[in-house]
């Protein structure tokens, strides 16, 4: 039996995704890191969007507890699927969305400020507003003080707002907290996230999934081929178009 929290996402009998999607499925998740890459398009954020409703999380982010809508622009594809569960049930359930992360900020500051005789939401995450915080401080402040050990963590594009040195702090976190049973699925564009030690690196190319070598990423042999050249790979990019 897997110790997984999430195992594997299936089309429905008599689903009808959006075309583009109907190959990726079905997924199996083999790891406790799994990391997504793929170009702009191919589906990565509209998939953990759908797993991360499907779930019970709420479309622009948060926990179960969310609820609320700044503009309804969700996939329908959280429909079509169905999700296969391990023996443990996580006791924490995370979605973070880089995009709509300022809204879900946006959300708790606006439950804090209300009336409750329980603890303030910003207690979970360092005791600060995180909009008195940077993007990135305040997304520190996610996977240090929310994250933990039995929890189940959904993050589409996490590297969004962190520098390459608190990359690597993330890194170090969420590498502990599946350590001690936690499960993260991850969307990215980041070459130091499909690096991380023993995680389950997937990409999505042509409206189908399967594994990868890191160095084997698009995103990888871009930032090499740059880095590699000392900027004459750009350089010769910018030239070639202006010519």
């Amino acid at each position: 039996m897997s110790p997984l929290y999430l195992i594997d996402v299936r089309l429905k009998a008599d689903a009808a995704p959006p075309a583009f999607m109907e190959n990726l499925f079905p997924l199996t998740f083999t790891h406790r890191i799994t990391v997504i890459t793929g170009e702009n398009g191919s589906g990565k954020s509209t998939l953990l969007e759908a797993l991360a409703i499907k779930l019970g999380c709420n479309a622009e982010g948060g926990g179960r507890n969310f609820r609320f809508q700044t503009e309804a622009t969700h996939s329908e594809l959280f429909e079509h699927v169905t999700l296969s569960k391990g023996y443990r049930k996580e006791k924490d359930l995370f979605f973070y969305r880089a995009e709509t992360f300022y809204n879900l900020n946006t959300e708790m500051r606006r439950l804090d400020e209300a009336p409750s005789f329980d603890a303030k939401i910003s207690t979970y995450y360092g005791g600060k507003d995180l909009h008195a915080q940077s993007h990135g401080e305040a997304m520190e402040a996610l996977y240090t003080y929310r994250f933990k050990s039995n929890g189940l963590y959904l993050l589409d594009e996490p590297e969004a707002s962190l520098s390459p040195t608190r990359q690597l702090a993330f890194i170090l976190r969420i590498v502990e907290l599946a350590g001690q049973g936690a499960q993260f699925i991850i969307a990215t564009h980041s070459p130091l996230l499909m690096f991380i030690p023993g995680c389950q690196v997937l990409a999505i190319d042509g409206g189908s999934i399967g594994p990868i070598d890191a160095e084997a990423s698009v995103a990888v042999g871009v930032y090499k081929a740059v880095i590699n050249s000392k900027g004459d790979y750009v350089r010769r990019l910018v030239d070639d178009e202006e010519a």
